[in-house]
């Protein structure tokens, strides 16, 4: 009896032994099945061979990653195409999606559970632009690529007006636009401190008035956790921002003003700075290759954006995020792809192939040898990412306020009624 038992209890250890391997290796198949990333197509408008790259680093420490795919969409067809893939049934698994589409197409997404992601490590990785993805759901999109508003400047027209540096204020501009601007007899300008107060012909007129209007304490737009919008240009309080901002620019196309800049006659912003007769322009960080390749022997350099007296200097930025659109035949796989894309050493990477800095704080990309590096990221940490209602439709109804004034058929205080009625139906439509 005493040998038989000790037989049985062997075997019955044998056999709990053979149990628990085989729920490990159920299990661990299991967890493999659920690890494997699978198929996952990108889409997005970050040139091909940087994502590649990006992609590349990944596919390198792991071979599931293998059948992970980028395709380069261009920014103006993005987001129709998308949406037309999405309704066909036939969309890509992630998307490096535009902050300035959230309020618009935002509800194209599969928002991240916080659950999967909490708001506080998001808040603590991310710079505060990125969270114009947080919502009361969830997060949208995992910040990829930031793109800040920077001020280039031209150190020779600056120095033979006898300036030193570039204006750290925004009121500053009044100080030095009679120096840096010049006219005929006639009145025809012939060199302009700075591209304001029209609208048609000045690159990126939309970032540089709502930044503006941001620094002097409006955000025009703010989203509840509720999906609530809330939109204003006027304020009751003493200081109007929106019309602050606009009665600040509309100075410097009013001939009869000793600012006077700038008129609807002189060719786009862009184009006068590299011809040299634009002393300031302000664009995105992204625009410093394109500019020096423009004209290689033009005297420029990069400055931070100004600020406004006595507040934070917020600096308009676009942000890209990569997100899982809705219908996504992969939303583990996509899950598990985007955590990896976002992850500090691809952002370090996609940042030096984009030469712009990252929306992570803990990836810096300073090189002691590249001046504009610090100024990028200074920007990125200050950045503010506009709620668009409809990127097109505030484009005209920003447009049709500015030029209002500058063509005298109204006044600040009428064109921001406007502007402001325009921008409610808007919001209410949505």
């Amino acid at each position: 009896m005493k040998g038989l038992s000790t037989f049985s209890a062997v075997v019955l250890v044998i056999f709990i032994a053979l149990a628990l391997f085989g729920v490990f290796i159920f299990a661990t198949f299991q967890q493999s099945a659920r690890d494997r990333i699978g198929e996952v197509q990108v889409w997005g408008s970050i040139p091909q061979d940087a994502f590649d790259a990006v992609i590349g680093s990944v596919r390198d420490a792991r071979s599931d990653f293998a059948d992970v795919s980028y395709e380069e969409v261009p920014a103006d067809t993005l987001m129709p195409r998308l949406v037309e893939a999405i309704a066909a049934g036939r969309g890509p698994d992630l998307v490096l999606f535009p902050s300035s589409s959230v309020l618009k197409d935002g509800d194209k997404l599969s928002p991240i559970p916080y659950a999967q992601f909490p708001r506080r490590d998001f808040q603590d990785t991310f710079v505060e632009a990125g969270e114009v993805f947080l919502t009361g759901e969830g997060i949208l999109a995992i910040p990829i690529s930031i793109d800040p508003l920077v001020m280039y400047w031209n150190r020779s027209l600056y120095a033979s007006a006898g300036i030193a540096s570039p204006p750290r204020f925004w009121d500053d501009f009044t100080r030095i636009a009679p120096r840096l601007s010049s006219r005929t007899q006639s009145g025809t300008l012939t060199a302009s401190a700075v591209a304001f107060g029209t609208w048609e012909n000045v690159s990126h007129a939309k970032a540089v008035f709502v930044t503006i209007v941001r620094s002097l304490g409006s955000p025009i737009v703010t989203r509840r956790d509720d999906g609530t919008i809330d939109a204003s240009l006027r304020s009751n309080t003493t200081a109007d921002p929106a019309a602050s901002a606009l009665r600040f620019v509309a100075d410097f196309a009013d001939p009869v003003k000793s600012v006077y800049s700038w008129n609807s006659a002189q060719k786009q912003s862009r184009d006068a700075f590299l011809a040299g007769t634009l002393a300031t322009y302000i664009a995105p960080a992204s625009e410093l290759a394109s500019l020096r390749q423009g004209n290689p022997n033009l005297n420029f350099d990069v400055a931070a954006l100004p600020t406004a007296r006595g507040a934070f200097g917020f600096v308009g930025a676009e942000v890209l995020g990569i997100g899982i659109p809705r219908g996504s035949n992969n939303t583990a796989g996509a899950l598990q792809a985007a955590f990896l894309l976002s992850a500090s050493a691809q952002q370090k990477l996609l940042a030096e192939e984009l030469t712009l800095p990252s929306p992570r704080r803990d990836t810096p990309i300073t090189d002691p040898a590249l001046a504009y590096t610090a100024v990028f990221e200074a920007a990125a940490l200050r950045g503010y990412a506009f709620l668009d209602p409809d990127p097109r439709a505030t484009e005209a109804l920003f447009s049709r306020m500015v030029e209002s004034v500058a063509s005298g058929r109204a006044t600040v205080s009428e064109a921001i009624s406007a502007a402001h009625n325009d921008l409610q139906a808007l919001v209410r439509v949505r």
